[in-house]
């Protein structure tokens, strides 16, 4: 894993349920669940944050956007076995990440001390708005 560790996953599940639910090659199969669940978070923040540069080399962790990798990927390793019915607070925890990455999308919650994109003056992009209303109907 290049983002997440498994104690940030032991920190949102037990280390047993882990185990049980990637039994068969457990690396490989996080390596690819958190590859899926890095490249989810990129949809959502690439637009306020680079993530060229957070998930670059070096990686620069926040704990913010730890916590939901984590989240994800904790959600789609147990929900590979389809034989186990998944409770209830799985799906709660996917939906709980998935607000994490909303809020910090919208700027409602940040992440200190990663880079924003800026603009060519310095200052964080800022969203534009418009108005393209032509009350006269001419062009």
């Amino acid at each position: 894993m290049r983002y997440i560790t498994r104690e940030d996953l032991i920190e949102t599940i037990q280390g047993r349920l882990i185990d049980e639910s990637v039994s068969e090659a457990p690396e490989e199969i996080l390596d690819g669940l958190e590859s899926k669940a890095i490249d989810f978070a990129i949809s959502y923040i690439s637009g306020r944050y680079n993530t060229e540069v957070i998930f670059g080399d070096p990686i620069l962790r926040s704990g913010l956007l730890v916590q939901a990798i984590a989240m994800i990927v904790v959600y789609r390793a147990v929900r590979r076995n389809a034989a186990r019915k998944v409770p209830d607070d799985f799906p709660d925890i996917y939906s709980e990440a998935i607000k994490i990455l909303s809020n910090i999308q919208t700027g409602a919650q940040s992440l200190p001390g990663l880079p924003e994109i800026t603009g060519e003056t310095g200052t964080p992009g800022s969203l534009m708005y418009g108005n393209t209303t032509n009350k006269d109907f001419f062009i």
